[in-house]
């Protein structure tokens, strides 16, 4: 995902302050890469609560981040590849 769309995300929710704070750390590490769609991002924010008055690590947010989009990818396939059965088999 581009860096602009991940800005206006972060916009978006409030937590502009984050993107700020990390948006280096962002381009370095390529954690928005294979992000497909903006609203992963702000279901993301939304489903967490982050102040600025507490410390927060990059680390810590990327661990957070790395679960809840894997827990989304993994959601959508089984949703994908969940098998149809005939009623009249079982």
């Amino acid at each position: 995902m581009d860096e602009i769309s991940v800005k206006n995300a972060f916009e978006e929710t409030g937590y502009l302050f984050l993107y700020d704070k990390f948006s280096y750390q962002f381009y370095v590490t390529g954690i928005f890469d294979l992000v497909d769609q903006q609203a992963i991002i702000v279901d993301f924010l939304n489903s967490y609560s982050f102040d600025d008055k507490c410390s927060l690590f990059f680390d810590d947010f990327s661990f957070f981040f790395n679960c809840f989009h894997y827990s989304y990818q993994k959601q959508k396939w089984s949703t994908f590849l969940k098998p149809e059965y005939d009623e009249h088999i079982c």
